[in-house]
């Protein structure tokens, strides 16, 4: 599971439009402003919420979502952590010692 925070990269892996986590609510329903998330592409997370329907959701720099004219989070189920390097680093050197 991913936890995600403000000014972490995220890669879109779910671009399908379709909602997640708005079980009262169709495509239809939403609107693009700034068209819609293209998946294999690296957004910056601004801010993240916790939704009860979807749990982590995330407000990203670039295409947003307004539903009823109100702006909503993507569903974080749509994106995972992009690793610096240094993290990679790290995960890789602790594999290393076990």
């Amino acid at each position: 599971m991913n936890t995600f925070k403000p000014n972490d990269k995220v890669v879109c892996i779910d671009a399908t439009p379709i909602p997640i986590g708005a079980p009262n609510n169709t495509y239809q329903d939403f609107e693009f402003p700034d068209g819609y998330i293209k998946e294999g592409a690296v957004y910056n997370v601004e801010d993240v919420v916790t939704v009860q329907q979807s749990g982590e959701s995330l407000y990203i720099t670039g295409p947003y979502v307004l539903l009823n004219d109100r702006l909503v989070p993507w569903n974080g189920q749509r994106f995972r952590k992009v690793e610096s390097n240094e993290e990679r680093m790290k995960r890789k050197a602790e594999k290393a010692n076990k």
